[in-house]
């Protein structure tokens, strides 16, 4: 296996390979095959999507699982793993999600919720999407902003 690439126009020049694309869905398939059809699947794609949060094809298998199994809870729980990675990005992909696992969501309340932000998406740090078994929540109450812009007039003179 040749890990970096030659120059055709110079052969005696090697050169790494092009890094891999932030949000790439690799070539193979998102449904996972039936004899891996279990919860303990869905525990090890939680770990995976905790790890590497940018691998959409994760998620994407993750939340085909849990539908499979019909549990809702997962399945909620995936899709809001999902929305927070996307944040403000994949607009279509997010409104597909939220019709197609609409009932699952709204058991949590959430699909009215997750319809008000299709604009903007939800962020980690929202209380709301802290439910049980979404990875990447890390709720925060009241202000996140900690510092602030003291008024010139207020300021120490020098």
């Amino acid at each position: 296996m040749n890990l970096f690439l030659t120059d055709p126009e110079n052969p005696a020049r090697i050169r790494p390979p092009a890094p891999p694309a932030v949000f790439g869905l690799p070539v193979r398939t998102l449904n996972i095959a039936a004899h891996w059809h279990s919860p303990a699947t869905g525990a090890l794609l939680a770990a995976e999507v905790g790890r590497r949060p940018e691998n959409l094809h994760s998620h994407v298998q993750r939340i085909s699982l849990w539908h499979s199994l019909g549990d809702p809870v997962e399945l909620a729980a995936a899709v809001l793993d999902l929305w927070i990675v996307l944040g403000s990005f994949g607009q279509d992909l997010r409104l597909r999600m939220l019709r197609t696992h609409y009932d699952a969501l709204e058991q949590y309340e959430m699909g009215t919720y997750l319809s008000s932000r299709l604009q903007h998406g939800i962020q980690c740090h929202d209380p709301c999407v802290a439910l049980p078994g979404v990875v990447l929540a890390r709720p925060v109450e009241g202000e996140r902003e900690f510092l602030r812009q003291v008024p010139h007039s207020l300021a120490i003179p020098a």
